[in-house]
Formats: C-alpha cells, structure tokens, sequence
C-alpha cells in the first residue's frame, strides 16, 4: 500500500503529460514543473504512508530498496516525458503496421498517414471508385499500378504497349501510358491523373508518384507522418 498509491499518482501524473499539448497548462503549471510537483508530492505522500523512519534500524535494507525505487520511478518519468513524442509515433507506426484502415482526415481536410516501422508510407484509396493501397514514392515521375491490380478498376490491360521506362525509388521497370479517371486519398480527388501500368511481374505494390502528387497543394512528412493537402 505504501508504494501503490504514489506509483498511481506518478502513473495519472504521466499520462497527463502525454496527453496535453507541450504548449498547454496542466493545473496552471508547465510540463516541467508539473513533472516536478508530481515528483514531489508522489514521495511526500510515500513518506505520510509509511517513511523510513517507521521501519526501524532492524530493516535498513527495506528502506534503501525503497529509495532505490523512487529513483527509478523518478528516471522513468523524465525519460518518459522527454521521450513522449518519439514513444508517440512509435505507437503510431505500430498500428499503422497492424491495421490497413482508411487515412486520417484532419480538421482542415488534409490527409494523414501514419509511417510503418520499415519507414514507408502506405496510402489507402481508390481508382475508380475500386479500393488500392499505394507506396507513396516521389522517385516515381507518375502514378504506377500493377497490371493485376488495372484490371480490378476496370483498365484495359491487352492492348497496352509496355514501351515506357519508368525509374522508380523500387528501380527501372517496363510500362504503358494510361490515364485515371479518378484517383482519391480520403476526401482528396484528383481527375484525369496521368499514369502508368507496370508490365506483369514488374512490381510487388502501387506507387503513388508525382503526376498525383504535383496536383496537390502540398505534401510534406512531420513527425513520422505524411501530411497530404489539396487545392
């Protein structure tokens, strides 16, 4: 009992540092001396509990293992608290790894991606109104989609003449000119997106290249996050 009820004072002291904005006030203190009045009160409250003047000198040893576990809790806090948002967007990769869901959409409409843990950008969205998952790829001068998935949004792929040396981050592949209807990323729709079909084989997933993304306002990668914005 003497430990748990500071160890929780400490555990709701961190979540709140976690939770609320660097920029805002917790309890009309800043992150870093709120970090400190936790601190603080978390031992005052160890020593009201049961200190260790009340374990006399047959149990020393109690007592120094003790104050080597506030000196523990304290190093986790800190290095909790300045670590908060590299432990942030690990989460987020994370779940980014573990659940293919659609992007987030800000409050101002842009698009939000979570980086996987390989360091990539998978974006969800749709040809054609047929869901696809694309690599988000600058090294790519166009959209590129695999031939398997081309005829799922209805592209005919027969007649096409793979003529075309595409260089992408991935390498050179083969493919043939085309054009898409319609290529969205949540609420964001681009028409008529200048594309190309990667000859069979030729690549293991979509890319998402610049002929879509020079159509956007921007795109920019924050904090492990790719930011998508439209016109």
């Amino acid at each position: 009992m003497r430990l748990i009820l500071p160890i929780g004072l400490l555990a709701l002291a961190a979540l709140a540092l976690c939770l609320t904005p660097a920029d805002a006030l917790i309890l009309g203190l800043d992150h870093g001396h709120f970090a400190q009045a936790a601190l603080a009160g978390a031992l005052v409250l160890w020593l009201l509990l049961g200190g260790p003047w009340r374990l006399g000198p047959a149990n020393i040893g109690r007592a120094l293992s003790g104050a080597l576990t506030w000196a523990v809790l304290m190093v986790a806090l800190t290095g909790l608290y300045a670590y908060r948002f590299e432990f942030s967007e690990f989460a987020d990769r994370v779940l980014a790894e573990l659940n293919a869901a659609e992007p987030v959409v800000g409050q101002g409409g842009e698009v939000i991606i979570s980086q996987r843990l390989g360091g990539e950008f998978v974006v969800a969205g749709k040809v054609n109104n047929t869901s696809a998952s694309f690599l988000f790829d600058t090294g790519a001068s166009t959209v590129v989609i695999r031939a398997q998935d081309a005829k799922k949004m209805g592209i005919e792929t027969a007649a096409l003449d793979y003529d075309v040396r595409v260089t992408t981050a991935n390498g050179a592949a083969m493919a043939a000119e085309t054009r898409l209807d319609q290529l969205s990323v949540g609420p964001i729709v681009v028409r008529n997106v200048r594309a190309l079909i990667a000859r069979p084989g030729a690549l293991s997933e979509n890319l998402l290249g610049m002929s879509f993304l020079e159509r956007l306002q921007s795109y920019s990668v924050e904090r492990g996050r790719l930011v998508l914005k439209a016109r």
